[in-house]
């Protein structure tokens, strides 16, 4: 032991190792393992056209379901397709207990409900906290078929399964 540390005793030398570790400063902002409310984007906003077989579908309901801290907490809701299978799901924001230290994931599960059957069209852990932190920005012209094969892609944060093409990602001015 260092010879300075044994004025300490060893229990005061962990307590103050320990404070070290988990109390740090990042530009400016203290870290610590304790829980403190920070408001966390769940789901950004998502605008596109659902289609079979490049038709559109009408009528269609599309099932959000989202859920976190392994699956103890979550939220569902739905929209339904338009006459052009246009749909629109909102933002999703909460303010949420988390640690600095946790690695926060929510899991994204979009699902259209066609012939009484429940398709995933989107599937995919949500790792940043930020809106279109999903992709990096907000798709533009997104097209979801039906009829399509489903892709596994992985050029984003975290390996996604979809059904979904869009043109382009228009970039998002809010960054992690």
């Amino acid at each position: 032991m260092h010879k300075g540390l044994h004025k300490l005793g060893l229990g005061n030398y962990f307590l103050l190792s320990s404070l070290v570790f988990f109390s740090f400063s990042i530009k400016g902002e203290t870290m610590s393992i304790l829980p403190s409310p920070q408001e966390v984007v769940l789901f950004s906003p998502l605008e596109g056209i659902l289609t079979f077989e490049g038709k559109p579908l009408t009528g269609v309901k599309i099932e959000r379901k989202l859920s976190w801290f392994d699956k103890s907490e979550s939220e569902e809701d739905f929209v339904v397709t338009d006459s052009q299978g246009r749909f629109t799901l909102p933002l999703v924001k909460k303010t949420l207990k988390l640690s600095n230290l946790v690695h926060f994931v929510v899991s994204q599960e979009i699902h259209a409900i066609y012939n009484g059957e429940p398709i995933v069209i989107w599937a995919m852990g949500k790792s940043s906290k930020i809106e279109y932190g999903e992709l990096g920005g907000k798709p533009v012209n997104l097209k979801c078929e039906l009829n399509s094969e489903r892709r596994i892609t992985r050029d984003y944060n975290t390996p996604m399964m979809t059904r979904c093409t869009w043109d382009s990602l228009e970039p998002w001015a809010d960054t992690e």
